[in-house]
């Protein structure tokens, strides 16, 4: 830290040897600055407030149902549509500027110049105020470019490109749904035609299992009927044979009793039957009839073997005859009949059996069948979905563009308009005189360290030292005389006066500003804008 200060006290004293120097300096850049502050032109800016109000009423009820436009986007576009060089040409030849341009090289600083003058921009937060101002020497240009840009605003129409885009739109959608109706309307035909020409492989209430499932519960009825027509045949084939005796008996299979149970048995299975046609196996009705029926069978076998144990218990069956005058005749009509049923049950079960065996030939035409109708009707919905969503999409962009049509958007209001300024808003020329004394101040210190940089001397054995590289043995002081201590003094105090001067010189500059401002210009040759 020693050497830090010892190196600064240093320059300090070696600045100080051309400090006449340095004050000079100083004086002249300060004069100077504060001519050219003089010499700038009063800058007059005018603005106004526009409110540009992008939200419109019918967004929040058409919200989901239709595309609006962006207005922030537009405002946007707006802005820089505004701020392009087209319009800025003919903002410059409404107001006159390019009056004087006769080159492309003046445009093209004209054109330059209206840029870096001319602000558009928002006021600030989310508010929908936006804030026109431009600066000029002239205080009614100012006012008229404003007013020009305003105009332009106020006049421009962004709903051009924005109507010919949904337009664009909603025709790609109406050719994409044309094409969706057509494959729509294939897909749907060719299911139709498949369903037709493959109805009996077509799930539904008759579908394979069920179908199946009745022809085996018929085939298990049939034969039960065949059964007992064959123990029939027996029972009277053996009372024939045992009518030369003299015997006539009921079997046992024609008992009232077994009739009786045959009769409810089928019933059951035509009950059986008809519930298989319209529920599946598993249904509780159908499960209950199943168990009715084995229950019926059960109670039948039981009974033949009571009956064919106990003959005596056997009851005819009403008009059956016990003589034995017309017995033959009887037996032998019963016989016939019975030979006729089962021959009908026959046929009836090698039917059934025939169509059992032709639908289980068929039930991998049946899968490939259903497996083909999954494919086309999962194409069908896949179809139908794309449709629908692009008729929506249709929809929507359609009332779009009725949205856009028949409204506008953006909606100017002038809030405050541009006027005349009175008062000029710039150049800030305080400011400017006092970074002009500070500059010329720290440029005479600096041209000071400058001069000392390149005559150097060496104030102190230390310095002397390091330079030459020996030793210093001693050092003598200055001695001064009374009458230079005075002189010392006489120089310090004039050197201060002067400083003080500089400080005065610029109270007096600011004294004489309005007077500065008025004659310099006159002076200095040219005009800026």
């Amino acid at each position: 830290m020693q050497e830090i200060l010892s190196l600064v006290l240093g320059q300090l004293r070696n600045i100080w040897r051309f400090r006449w120097v340095a004050l000079g300096i100083a004086w002249l850049i300060a004069l100077v600055g504060w001519l050219y502050v003089y010499s700038l032109p009063d800058q007059y800016s005018s603005s106004a407030r526009v409110h540009i109000d992008t939200k419109s009423a019918i967004d929040p009820l058409l919200r989901g149902m239709a595309i609006t436009p962006d207005t922030d986007q537009q405002v946007s576009l707006l802005i820089r549509t505004v701020l392009s060089r087209p319009h800025l040409r003919d903002i410059a030849r409404s107001t006159g500027l390019d009056l004087r341009v006769t080159t492309p090289e003046q445009e093209q600083a004209l054109i330059q110049g209206l840029q870096r003058r001319l602000t558009l921009k928002n006021s600030g937060g989310n508010t929908d105020l936006y804030t026109i101002s431009y600066t000029s020497s002239q205080p009614r240009l100012a006012q008229s470019v404003v007013q020009a840009v305003m105009s332009i605003m106020t006049t421009m129409d962004l709903s051009d490109k924005n109507s010919g885009d949904t337009t664009q739109a909603v025709s790609f959608l109406n050719k994409e749904v044309d094409k969706y109706k057509q494959k729509l309307n294939q897909t749907e035909q060719t299911l139709a035609q498949f369903k037709k020409n493959h109805a009996e492989l077509m799930p539904g209430t008759n579908d394979y299992v069920s179908q199946v499932q009745k022809l085996n519960a018929d085939i298990d009825s049939i034969q039960d009927k065949l059964s007992t027509a064959r123990d029939r045949k027996a029972n009277i084939l053996e009372q024939m044979r045992a009518g030369g005796t003299g015997h006539a008996s009921v079997p046992p299979a024609q008992s009232q009793q077994v009739q009786s149970i045959d009769n409810q048995l089928d019933a059951e299975q035509q009950k059986l039957s008809q519930l298989l046609t319209r529920y599946t196996p598993k249904h509780p009705d159908v499960i209950d009839a199943k168990r009715q029926i084995a229950e019926l069978k059960q109670r039948r076998t039981d009974m033949l073997a009571r009956l064919r144990a106990h003959p005596s218990e056997i009851q005819a069956p009403s008009g059956a005859s016990s003589s034995g005058g017309g017995n033959g005749s009887t037996l032998s009509d019963q016989l016939n009949n019975t030979k006729v049923q089962i021959s009908t049950l026959e046929s009836s079960l090698q039917r059934k059996q025939g169509q059992l065996k032709k639908l289980q030939a068929g039930a991998d035409s049946m899968n490939d069948a259903q497996a083909k109708l999954a494919e086309l009707s999962r194409n069908y919905q896949v179809t139908r979905d794309q449709y629908e969503k692009l008729l929506s999409r249709l929809y929507s962009a359609r009332l779009s563009t009725d949205v856009q049509n028949s409204s506008n958007a953006l909606q100017f209001r002038v809030i405050d308009p541009p006027e005349v300024p009175a008062e000029p808003s710039g150049p800030k020329r305080l400011i400017l005189m006092v970074m002009a004394l500070i500059g010329a101040i720290a440029a005479g210190v600096a041209f000071a360290w400058f001069l000392a940089q390149i005559r150097p001397v060496f104030s102190s054995r230390r310095d002397l030292t390091e330079a030459t590289g020996f030793p210093v043995i001693g050092a003598v002081s200055l001695a001064l005389s009374p009458a230079q201590r005075a002189d010392r003094r006489r120089s310090m105090l004039v050197f201060v006066i002067c400083c003080l001067s500089l400080l005065v010189g610029f109270a007096a500059a600011l004294v004489l500003l309005p007077v500065g401002v008025q004659w310099v210009p006159n002076i200095v040759s040219g005009q800026v804008l």
